[in-house]
């Protein structure tokens, strides 16, 4: 065996160990929250929205703040023909945040279809990664209430997700309520919810 083989050796048994894990991390770094598209689909238009949550447990018949889940976020909406694509990005940088709602930083998908107005509201359908849902929207999309339902296991203390939304374009704000709250048999428990404002930011118009 020429002299440098015995360097060569380990060299290559250590690629080798490292290659599993490359393709490991390689592979999950792949993956991703939203739907995969080979071309990206045009919007007529579209805004951001940019703001902070802040987290609510009931208990003892009311709602007591949980400072350690608020989080802050950010939002890209999309608007399309027929609806709208809502991509949602969280960060919870209290230091004694527990991890019982996820990672830190999160990303949430919202694809909501709009279909032909009844009255003066429309009806909405939605396809995110809370679940798949439906809800209301009143024609100039100021109010906007929808229901997701997560698949989750039966004894997680909630099965249903609310999103409450008030927009004030005007004033380019957005209040959001988004309760989590176990439904059964007619009746609703409430487990958390979480108050949002955020400030409206639109393209500037030549």
């Amino acid at each position: 065996m020429m002299p440098h083989a015995k360097i060569l050796v380990p060299g290559l048994v250590v690629t080798a160990l490292l290659i599993p894990f490359v393709l490991l991390f390689g592979c999950s770094s792949l993956r991703s929250p939203l739907p995969l598209t080979e071309k990206a689909e045009k919007p007529l238009r579209m805004a951001v929205f940019v703001g902070t949550g802040e987290a609510y447990r009931f208990t003892q018949g009311g709602w007591q703040r949980q400072a350690t889940y608020d989080y802050d976020f950010s939002v890209v909406q999309r608007y399309y023909e027929d609806g709208w694509e809502t991509i949602k990005e969280i960060h919870r940088r209290h230091p004694d945040y527990d991890g019982r709602a996820g990672a830190r930083e999160q990303t949430f998908y919202f694809r909501v279809k709009t279909l032909p107005a009844e009255g003066k509201s429309l009806t909405l359908l939605v396809q995110s990664s809370w679940g798949h849902g439906s809800g209301t929207a009143d024609a100039g999309l100021t109010h906007v209430v929808v229901e997701l339902t997560p698949d989750i296991s039966r004894f997680a203390p909630f099965n249903v997700f609310r999103i409450t939304q008030f927009y004030s374009y005007d004033e380019g704000r957005l209040r959001e309520t988004v309760e989590l709250f176990k439904k059964k048999e007619g009746q609703e428990k409430s487990f958390m919810k979480m108050e949002e404002e955020a400030d409206l930011f639109l393209p500037a118009r030549k």
